[in-house]
């Protein structure tokens, strides 16, 4: 288990983390660029030193704030840590650097390879890998140290989004079947839905929430979060804000449905099969709000709506659309 509760300073603010990962736990941590994610992951994997508190993995403690000189080197600490640069070794074959790690041999890095789809190419130097073919050995390599914490500093973001989802899925299958945990950082939420059994949010070095990846979105606690994890609708009423999900708001059924909004059509642009259609609120609530719609509708005509389950929060809160 890791049990991580240790601040970093940096020069623009200082990473407060307490995080607890359960052995063959999957934990994402979400959060815009400058958030500290990338700190907090190099904090665990011993390449940045803590100001104060305490990183342990079973029962071993590899980080301290108050005896710096007790801190377990990087190479023996149990943490792999892969990155969006693969940083493979270019003078070596695919099986070469797969099983450069000591202790890896011929036979599991064969394995892992084929598993991850890399069986055609062992004697490949890496010049000729695709983004995501090198990424794959990368992580090929990193499962040969037979590390206790994976640690993953968006390493597929540089990728096209269906292959990263991809690579990504094939992370999360290997992770379960060994029984490994592991850290994602992103700042994508599709990204820490598909891998985690939980996510943490971060903003500026501080936790917000901690949570069941659905959950975060169904019940943000703060308008921050409610920004970081996809609500795109901003309404204000006196002192309150109402967050709207784009994937919350549907048709009223009829005009005198509680709590409905009305809205009139400011703009509209396409999203796949569907129209992202922004509207603007016409009533008590003021501000601007997205949803979808399977046809475009017509530019200033007016639709009400219903949004189920809005949180509300105090202040201003973020800029209205």
């Amino acid at each position: 288990m890791l049990a991580a509760d240790f601040e970093v300073g940096r020069r623009d603010f200082t990473v407060r983390m307490e995080i607890r990962v359960e052995p063959g736990e999957r934990l994402a941590v979400l959060g815009p660029s400058g958030a500290g994610k990338t700190t907090f992951l190099e904090a665990v994997a011993g390449l940045v030193p803590i100001t104060a508190g305490e990183i342990w993995l079973d029962r071993r403690r590899l980080s301290s704030g108050t005896h710096p000189g007790s801190d377990i080197p990087v190479g023996r600490r149990g943490v792999g840590l892969l990155r969006q640069n693969p940083g493979l070794f270019p003078h070596l074959t695919v099986l070469d650097n797969i099983r450069y790690p000591p202790g890896a041999t011929a036979e599991t890095a064969f394995a892992t390879a084929s598993r991850m789809g890399l069986g055609t190419l062992l004697q490949a130097r890496p010049k000729g890998l695709s983004g995501g073919e090198a990424q794959r050995v990368a992580l090929c390599r990193t499962l040969q140290s037979e590390v206790r914490l994976l640690c993953l500093d968006e390493p597929f973001s540089s990728l096209d989004r269906p292959l990263g989802l991809e690579l990504l899925e094939l992370v999360r299958q290997e992770l379960q079947d060994s029984g490994t945990a592991a850290l994602l950082v992103t700042h994508q939420l599709q990204e820490a839905q598909a891998f985690a059994d939980r996510v943490a949010v971060l903003d500026r070095g501080s936790l917000l929430q901690i949570g069941d990846p659905r959950e975060l979105v169904l019940r943000p606690k703060t308008a921050v979060v409610a920004q970081l994890v996809g609500y795109r609708g901003w309404l204000r009423r006196r002192d309150q804000v109402m967050a709207i999900h784009p994937d919350r708001v549907r048709p009223a059924g009829s005009a005198d449905e509680s709590g409905a909004l009305s809205g009139r059509v400011v703009g509209m642009k396409p999203e796949g099969a569907r129209i992202d259609v922004e509207l603007e609120s016409v009533g008590d609530w003021l501000g601007r709000f997205h949803c979808f719609f399977d046809e475009p509708p017509q530019l200033g005509s007016r639709r009400r709506f219903q949004v189920d389950a809005a949180p509300i929060f105090p202040g201003p809160g973020p800029a209205l659309d």
